[in-house]
């Protein structure tokens, strides 16, 4: 019997006429809208929101298309699913292309959302669009100025005068996370840097919790992880206070003779053999201004601003600096040592100087060697020492100057050179630094300190296409929040872009009056970030009708955490670690309990071209989803990307796989409605009753099942669509051995290929579940089948049969068949080769073969 045993009753599959079909059927019923029945446990399934630049990518379609079939598959599993939608609608790119059109950010923004939604229905994503959330609506911008605002009451929010990174082609300023290998995140620029008045948010009263509770993840990627740890940044060690002096010793009196640093390595003190103050040093200009050194340390300070705050830090770059005339006392030595500017040294880490040890740090080696100043050996490796006492020398009586290496050595072994701390164990946390500090302290010249690498978030940008600052500057009342109830502050909807024109020069937006005491004032014309709208719209999903808050406690705490967020690894550190702070906060104000906001992040990998290279509307080398949908349908190009590759790894977009895809959907088709047209949906299998190949293909539907319920919840869809192909090749072999079909066998084989397809191809899953099962509900609504996996057993297993250790032949066996029947199993089988010879002895391994040994 062949797969198509009438052509007559199955009809062609035409993807476009069964997603139209469906996609009209889907909004007209409103399927996929939030249960919020309290009874069943809750999935919030969330792929991160796009920014609505144009029309959707196949980047895109992959994210959206993963976190789908999560998300239809929770629901066919029991649980009220979460799975909302929305827009990241501010930022930088819509301005740019208002001002190349010629028209306003918010018209170019809508249309383009308008698109992207068309295309997601499209794709058959199953968003509940009653929840869409759009951060450049008044309706959530609100909300975030809200926020903004309760920030500020817990003293997380303030405003200082400080060098930042700006943007020369974006005119603004920049994060030190937007800041990637010296280059501006969006356009590529390389920043400068400036000093300017500007908004933060103080994430840095967090950093010890946001380092703890990375242990608290056990869902989290072990490498994003390692990513936001590394960022943060903790170091343990002890601020030292050197003393300014001038050439010839004589102490600056006052804190401004006082210079502080932050080492982990106090140990090291000794080594200390010049000093180094960042280009952006406070009180920098005044230890210069006037002397011989203002004009070359002047010149450092102005290079510094040409190179990123990363690049610097990084110390790969040569390095440049300048003597300054001054010099400080070392706290533990007495010895003077000179001041130096260095081009290196950054001044958002530890206070902006540096105590150099040349001897133990590869950039204080190279800035040494390249400026001719004193490397002296303060720590002996251990073959180091090994070899000093076999010549005989004491390491009491070590003295070098000066040391011929190439490079700077590991810093952990015996301390030398050193003072009465020579001998001691030398490194982080050893004897010789614990010793060292505690001298520190009872001089009253250091002190413990922990220090994180993480500073706080600068939020100010200088644009027009973002959330108002809602903040008033008055000449006598100083800077004041706007009243809550004259939120949002919006924003102006006819600047002339084009012109130039910006907040701060419309005077319509930024002339106000003081709140506190009504005399005219000046609106501030700073935006915020757009990660501070990213860093809490998935709280927004759970709400998004309320008028009175931005969430309520009691839906934040029905939802929250999201269970799985989807979105790409570029977003480790910025977004993940913004919106962590968020919610923490957010907890800390007593508006929701959870302390995380994601369990189970995925990092998808990328979509690249044929030619494995990253796509790119600048390379013309972008893939559109309406390229795969127009030809095949939705379904063939959700299939395909479910299938070229587990959902975390690249691949290299392949047409071939794409028809593939395509050819399996239309087989797969045939057979359900070949089944179909067998079935009685009315009858039980009966497995006494199932001929051999029937009962093949029935412990293959529960194999199936199971595997795909594994594969699901590992997130591994590739491997599930194999193993339904599996089911599908059974279908198919049943379908073809020539016997009667089982009615009941036939149903319930059909009725399993469409419900497991569902999650990936839903149009197509729909229309057999409607027009070849003859169901009036959808599939989406439908339970996700059930299996046993004592029904996957097989009866009777095939083992190998050898004659001295040959291969002879084979035998079939129940499956737990004693050696006894393994044996006589044998010997049935092995005939010619036993003629004439007497077994002595049967090796039988159970369930895998029988070795028997004759003379």
């Amino acid at each position: 019997m062949c797969d198509c045993t009438d052509h007559k009753e199955i009809p062609a599959y035409d993807a476009a006429a069964i997603e139209t079909k469906w996609i009209e059927a889907w909004d007209r019923d409103n399927v996929f809208a939030v249960d919020t029945d309290p009874n069943k446990p809750k999935k919030y399934v969330l792929e991160m929101f796009p920014y609505p630049s144009g029309d959707l990518h196949m980047g895109h379609a992959r994210n959206y298309t993963i976190g789908d079939a999560m998300a239809r598959q929770a629901r066919m599993r029991g649980f009220d699913v979460l799975h909302p939608i929305g827009f990241d609608a501010f930022g930088l790119p819509a301005e740019n292309a208002a001002i190349k059109h010629n028209t306003q950010a918010g018209a170019w923004t809508y249309k383009n959302m308008d698109q992207a939604l068309a295309t997601m229905k499209r794709m058959g994503f199953s968003y509940d669009m009653d929840r869409l959330v759009k951060t450049c609506s008044p309706d959530y911008y609100r909300w975030g100025q809200w926020i903004f605002e309760k920030m500020w009451e817990r003293g997380l929010v303030y405003r200082k005068k400080s060098p930042v990174n700006w943007c020369p082609t974006c005119k603004t300023v920049l994060a030190n996370e937007q800041v990637t290998e010296g280059k501006c995140w969006r356009c590529g620029s390389e920043p400068e840097k400036r000093d300017l008045e500007q908004w933060y948010f103080k994430i840095t009263d967090y950093a010890q919790e946001l380092l703890d509770d990375l242990e608290k993840l056990p869902g989290w990627p072990e490498r994003v992880k390692q990513m936001q740890a590394n960022w943060i940044g903790r170091s343990e060690g002890a601020e030292v206070d050197f003393t300014l002096c001038d050439a010839d010793g004589e102490p600056i009196c006052g804190d401004e003779g006082k210079i502080t640093v932050f080492t982990t390595r106090a140990d090291t003190l000794f080594g200390c053999t010049f000093f180094l103050l960042a280009p952006e040093y406070e009180g920098l200009h005044d230890l210069v201004a006037g002397t011989e050194y203002e004009h070359d340390v002047m010149a450092i300070v102005e290079g510094a601003k040409k190179i990123s705050a990363v690049e610097r830090a990084q110390g790969t770059l040569e390095k440049h600096g300048a003597f300054t005339g001054r010099y400080v006392v070392n706290p533990v030595s007495g010895a003077k040592v000179p001041v130096w500017v260095a081009d290196y040294v950054v001044a958002d880490y530890g206070t902006g100087a540096v105590m150099a040890v040349p001897c133990g740090d590869q950039r204080d080696f190279e800035f040494a060697r390249k400026y001719d100043l004193p490397i002296v050996p303060i720590i002996l490796m251990d073959d180091e020492l090994a070899a000093l006492e076999e010549s005989g020398e004491s390491i009491d009586t070590y003295h070098a100057e000066t040391v011929d290496w190439d490079c700077a050595h590991a810093a952990e072994g015996t301390l030398v050179q050193s003072g009465k701390y020579t001998g001691m164990r030398g490194g982080k946390h050893s004897e010789g630094e614990a010793a060292i500090v505690a001298d520190l302290e009872a001089a009253g010249t250091g002190r413990r300190k922990v220090e994180f690498r993480l500073r706080d978030w600068l939020i100010s940008r200088q644009r027009y296409w973002g959330n108002p600052i809602p903040a008033i500057h008055c000449e006598h009342c100083g800077i004041v929040p706007v009243p809550e109830d004259q939120l949002p502050v919006m924003l102006p909807d006819n600047l002339d872009l084009g012109a130039g024109e910006t907040l701060a020069e419309c005077a319509e937006f930024y002339e106000t009056t003081c709140p506190v005491c009504g005399r005219p004032a000046r609106r501030e014309t700073d935006t915020m970030d757009t990660f501070t709208c990213s860093s809490w719209y998935y709280l927004r999903y759970c709400d998004p009708h309320n008028e009175e808050l931005p969430f309520s406690k009691d839906a934040a705490d029905r939802w929250m955490p999201v269970d799985n967020y989807i979105g790409g690894i570029e977003h480790a550190i910025l977004h993940l670690l913004y919106s962590r702070f968020f919610t923490k906060a957010l907890r800390d104000m007593g508006m929701l309990d959870v302390d995380e906001p994601f369990t189970n992040p995925l990092c998808q990998g990328m979509v690249k071209d044929e030619n494995g290279e990253t796509m790119s509307k600048s390379k013309g080398n972008v893939v559109p989803p309406s390229s795969v949908i127009e030809p095949y349908g939705a379904d063939t190009m959700r299939l395909a990307i479910l299938f070229i590759a587990p959902p975390e790894k690249d691949f290299d977009w392949d047409p071939d796989a794409v028809a593939g895809a395509n050819r399996f959907l239309k087989r797969a088709w045939r057979i359900v409605w070949t089944l179909a047209n067998a079935a009685d949906a009315s009858a039980k299998v009966d497995k006494g009753a199932l001929s051999p190949v029937a009962m093949k293909l029935y412990r293959e539907r529960h194999r199936t099942i199971a595997k795909c319920t594994e594969d699901f919840d590992r997130q591994q869809f590739n491997t599930a669509i194999s193993a339904i192909m599996e089911l599908v090749n059974a279908a198919s072999a049943y379908i073809n051995a020539g016997e009667e079909l089982d009615g009941a066998l036939s149903q319930l084989v059909a009725t399993d290929i469409v419900s497991v397809m569902a999650p990936i191809c839903p149009f197509w899953a729909d229309e057999l579940w409607h027009a070849a099962l003859g169901h009036d509900s959808y599939a989406y609504t439908a339970s996700w089948p059930e299996f046993d996996l004592a029904e996957t057993v097989e009866d009777e297993v095939e083992i190998a049969v050898q004659v001295l250790g040959k291969m002879r032949a084979h035998a079939m066996v129940p499956t737990n068949a004693t050696t006894e029947q393994m044996q006589e199993a044998a010997v049935a089988v092995a005939g010619k080769w036993l003629e004439g010879k007497q077994i002595v002895k049967a090796i039988c391994v159970p369930g895998k073969l029988v070795n028997l040994v004759v003379k």
